[in-house]
């Protein structure tokens, strides 16, 4: 009938729109970023207050799936047992900045 429920929609959205924006901060972040400011520090006087805070403001956007996607699984983990406890800690590890962009590279190595 072609007719979507709204969580299929939302589902597309992550699948289309966020998930890529999410690796673009990704890769930015960890890939360009980090080196950058490992030898010119992340300070006003160096690259100036509007790159610093956006520079602050990325590293906040980017742990907030990181924070959510934790509490979720630690909310769950006591219905789903032993198995909810290292879903947890899987999911700290694979929803880390380090994580994302290290399943995203693995993917896009897979495609080439």
């Amino acid at each position: 009938s072609g007719r979507l429920t709204c969580r299929a929609r939302c589902g597309l959205v992550w699948t289309f729109l966020v998930r890529w924006l999410m690796t673009v901060l990704t890769i930015g972040a960890v890939y360009l970023g980090m080196p950058l400011t490992t030898v010119w520090p992340l300070q006003d006087a160096i690259w100036g207050k509007l790159i610093t805070y956006l520079g602050r403001a990325c590293f906040v956007m980017g742990s907030g799936p990181w924070l959510f996607a934790t509490l979720e699984a630690i909310i769950q983990a006591p219905r789903r047992g032993r198995q909810g406890v290292i879903q947890v800690f899987f999911v700290f590890l694979v929803a880390s900045p380090f994580g994302f962009a290290s399943f995203f590279c693995f993917n896009f190595l897979l495609q080439v």
